[in-house]
């Protein structure tokens, strides 16, 4: 009987919570906070933007180089040193008093944070096996993506109440604890031994843009990501409250829905995908096709000056649900590169995301200070409905990888399946060949 790696998987959980307090910081700054920092600062909207684009780029630029650390040194070491980095920033955040030490938190927290993610992936896979790692890892990234919730509504009440500084504190010291707890039973873990022929170079890097396949998926999966991100992290709450006339409550309260929706449906779109041997391509089409729709939905409304809330508000929620595409688009990546390159595959795509975010966040603070009002939103929405053209147009130049083919080929040949005869004694029957053979 296999023993069940007790340690490893605290160690996980304990990730999946410090990912789940950087969720947390990345969503609540600006985002839930935009208006309430820009005036107890008395600065603009394009510092405040920026103060959440620091996070963004700092976490970007670090993927590239934590997929290759992780390689060397495994997820567990390369955690332990984030979460240090991580919970200093979570400290100094609500203790800064100008804005050199307020960049500075966030670049740190960004820095430890970036750590998480690829990390929880990579000792995920070691525990599960390849067939159950898409619904593995949809639950591990559910634990995170739950402090997108709590970081809209809960903490726009909790700041009501004992005001973001004191809110912030509390936060770091929680991740402050749980840091430490990782720190120490990391200490029982079974080390994987230093891989010394990792080395930090670019060499996979050039492997990974040299494949078309992954240059047509980064370019729809970053900017779709971008675009939904720009909403839940920057613009969102305040579009709700300047054009729709959204009480603060009432505005966070969407935002967190959207967390919400965006946490769970990870779990729902894999488990469908699961359901369909592992077919892909046709939940990221739809998932392109409606942030079309949604941002181009708005900026027509826009365009009439229609401010019924009830629209924005389904078009953000559709836009949330088909945003947590990562279940499907990692196993994509490993599909299409192979073991040796990735991780580096994935830590690109996972820069794009937060570059795409960070630029495109930028881009909001600049339009809210040279234009004012409608006509400010009016330039936001008109340039992310052109970035989700280009998403759309090359989401269906993606195609399923070719471990996937040949699973779809194999049962179409073997006859195929009904979904009330897809069953576990069907599975049983061709486990072997599916997974193995394949």
């Amino acid at each position: 009987m296999k023993k069940i790696p007790v340690v490893e998987i605290t160690l996980v959980i304990l990730g999946s919570l410090l990912y789940f307090l950087a969720n947390m910081q990345r969503v609540a700054v600006p985002g839930a906070v935009f208006t309430l920092l820009q005036t107890d600062l008395h600065t603009t909207a394009q510092n405040i933007a920026s103060l959440g684009a620091s996070f963004m780029y700092v976490y970007a630029v670090t993927q590239l180089f934590i997929g290759i650390l992780i390689a060397k040194y495994g997820g567990f070491r390369v955690v332990s040193i984030g979460a240090v980095l991580f919970f200093t920033g979570s400290l100094l955040f609500p203790l800064a008093n100008s804005f050199v030490f307020l960049y500075l938190s966030r670049i740190l927290i960004g820095i430890g944070s970036a750590s998480f993610y690829l990390a929880m992936i990579n000792e995920t896979r070691k525990i599960v096996s390849h067939k159950n790692f898409g619904i593995a890892l949809s639950f591990v990234l559910l634990i995170g993506y739950l402090g997108g919730i709590i970081a809209n509504a809960p903490i726009v009440i909790c700041i009501n109440h004992l005001g973001w500084r004191k809110v912030f504190l509390l936060t770091a010291i929680i991740s402050t604890v749980i840091a430490l707890l990782f720190i120490l039973i990391n200490k029982f873990a079974d080390k994987q031994p230093v891989n010394n022929t990792v080395h930090l170079n670019f060499d996979l890097y050039k492997q990974v843009f040299s494949d078309k396949r992954n240059i047509r998926l980064y370019l729809f999966a970053c900017l779709n990501y971008a675009l939904y991100y720009v909403i839940q992290t920057v613009i969102g709450k305040k579009f709700l409250e300047d054009f729709c006339s959204m009480t603060v409550i009432n505005s966070a309260l969407i935002l967190s829905i959207m967390g919400f929706l965006y946490a769970v449906s990870g779990s729902v779109i894999a488990f469908m995908s699961k359901l369909t041997l592992n077919r892909r391509t046709i939940y990221l089409r739809f998932a392109s096709l409606n942030t079309l729709f949604t941002f181009s939905s708005i900026f027509i409304c826009l365009v009439f000056n229609i401010k019924n809330p009830i629209i924005p508000v389904i078009l953000f929620c559709t836009i949330a649900f088909w945003a947590s595409l990562s279940p499907l688009l990692v196993p994509l990546l490993h599909d299409i590169n192979g073991e040796k390159v990735s991780s580096s595959a994935v830590s690109v795509m996972t820069c794009g995301f937060y570059l795409g975010v960070g630029l495109l966040g930028n881009v909001v603070g600049f339009c809210l200070d040279l234009f004012k009002n409608t006509g400010a939103y009016l330039t936001i929405f008109a340039v992310c409905t052109a970035l989700a053209v280009i998403a759309c147009l090359n989401v269906f130049k993606i195609e399923e990888s070719a471990k996937t083919k040949r699973i779809l080929h194999y049962v179409k040949n073997h006859g195929k399946i009904a979904p009330e005869d897809n069953t576990k004694h069907w599975h049983d029957k061709y486990e072997h060949d599916l997974y193995n053979n394949v």
